[in-house]
């Protein structure tokens, strides 16, 4: 039956899936989505570095169809939102991925697949947020069935892992691999997206 749904309606199956607490469900979601997946344009990934840039966010790049960044860079430590250096980096290397450094506006909780959310539910069985005690900013589908990364306020704490099995904390120093970024087996995509000028956020 998934074969027959838009990219866009499997998207909002995964959402709904999440919302009904049906993780089975949304690695069934996934995997349909990852078969459907293609890498990004190029173009779509200059782009999107530019507009977190324009939010505030610093970014930088990382090898193309990797998560780990590109050879001969110092990683998040050149993150930056210099409109300038990134468009010279994206002419290096057209097909790099799209790192997004954690700890300025934004911090990640990194749930690694359905057993870091079960970890978390067993920790936080009466939350009504996804994450308790936190602004809750945007949610990014990651490859791995059932991944997601919870773009939350920066805290000013630092990277954490393994908050619960399956669950880490993205601060200050670390660093996400933001949409549209593609690996091997899938492409990062929003959820629920960022909204505009995240410096508002400071």
């Amino acid at each position: 039956m998934t074969d027959r749904l838009t990219v866009a309606d499997l998207e909002a199956a995964c959402r709904n899936a999440m919302h009904r607490d049906d993780w089975g469900e949304v690695e069934r979601v996934a995997a349909a989505l990852d078969r459907r997946d293609v890498p990004p344009r190029p173009a779509s990934l200059v782009n999107a570095a530019l507009w977190y840039a324009e939010q505030g966010l610093r970014v930088f790049p990382l090898a193309p169809g990797s998560k780990i960044p590109r050879k001969g860079s110092a990683g998040c430590k050149d993150a930056t939102t210099d409109a300038e250096q990134i468009r010279v980096w994206w002419r290096e290397d057209w097909h790099a991925n799209v790192g997004l450094a954690t700890g300025h506006l934004v911090d990640v909780v990194d749930f690694d697949g359905a057993l870091g959310h079960a970890a978390w539910s067993r920790v936080f069985p009466q939350a009504d947020a996804l994450v308790p005690g936190a602004e809750l900013l945007a949610t990014v589908s990651t490859p791995r069935p059932g991944g997601l990364h919870a773009y939350v306020r920066a805290a000013g704490a630092g990277n954490r892992a393994g908050m619960v099995p399956g669950v880490d904390y993205r601060g200050a120093g670390g660093y996400v691999v933001a949409p549209p970024s593609h690996v091997d087996n899938g492409s990062y995509r929003f959820l629920r997206p960022l909204q505009p000028n995240m410096r508002a956020y400071r």
